[in-house]
């Protein structure tokens, strides 16, 4: 059984202070820490008897380096949200390892994805979901944007995590102008999306770089972004909302150029 010292170093990760200091994060929900395991090194499984009976035979399926180090059954009557942040909490948990720092190379070829201080956790999760969607393999992420590992974000990526490589950037200047290929950013005005001739990724690599929710893209940034590109309103002529939510952006952008390939 579950110690109170425990479910309180459970419930820490749900900061980025636990986290960090415990290098572990959670997953929630049965279909979301069933893509986690196998997947990342998963330190506790925290289930009821009848889902701990139903992902026995999955469990089974891994290798043994890569089953639970422990897995803890608890009774019916175990109260979820002493350990989950979710409103309706399904009777399933993990505790995963943090993967270790990687802020990887820039890419041989394929598009790839750089976000500058995307803060809203659920952006960020949908991002990476699709991300996975269109078949980005490399997500890049500047300093002052959200946690990968913060629970809301993991929850919102619905398992991307497990295909989409996610490394944390020191020095994005430093990337951007080691990067070889086209560097497309993201702005309010710029050649227009739909009309304007883009790279694919196909022969080379190419970076596509969103910026923050409010203020776009760093100026810091701007000197070395090779392309401006803007996805422009319909009908051009009439009133419209501000600015498009990243996360929406974000996906025109990347079926735009998925569809040319």
């Amino acid at each position: 059984m579950l110690s109170k010292a425990e479910i309180k170093d459970i419930r820490s990760l749900h900061d980025a202070k636990g986290r960090s200091s415990q290098q572990r994060f959670i997953a929630e929900g049965i279909k979301l820490t069933g893509e986690m395991l196998g997947a990342f090194p998963c330190e506790l499984l925290l289930a009821d008897e009848e889902t701990a009976r139903s992902i026995g035979r999955q469990l089974d399926k891994l290798p043994q380096a890569l089953r639970p180090k422990r897995i803890e059954v608890v009774p019916e009557s175990f109260d979820w949200g002493r350990v989950s942040s979710q409103r309706q909490p399904q009777p399933l948990l993990g505790v995963f390892a943090l993967p270790q720092e990687d802020e990887g190379s820039p890419i041989a070829s394929g598009v790839s994805l750089l976000l500058d201080r995307i803060q809203d956790p659920g952006n960020l999760g949908t991002i990476i979901r699709t991300a996975d969607w269109f078949g980005i393999e490399h997500l890049y992420l500047a300093p002052g944007t959200a946690d990968p590992f913060a629970p809301k974000v993991v929850q919102a990526t619905m398992g991307a995590l497990t295909r989409v490589k996610v490394h944390r950037l020191s020095d994005t200047v430093a990337f951007l102008k080691d990067f070889s290929g086209p560097r497309l950013g993201t702005f309010l005005g710029g050649e227009d999306l739909y009309t304007t001739e883009l790279p694919t990724g196909k022969d080379e690599p190419v970076l596509l770089i969103m910026g923050n929710e409010g203020q776009g893209i760093h100026p810091d940034l701007e000197p070395h972004i090779d392309r401006r590109i803007t996805i422009p309103p319909y009908p051009a002529e009439n009133s419209h909302t501000e600015s498009l939510n990243v996360a929406i952006a974000t996906a025109l952008l990347l079926g735009e150029l998925r569809r040319r390939l």
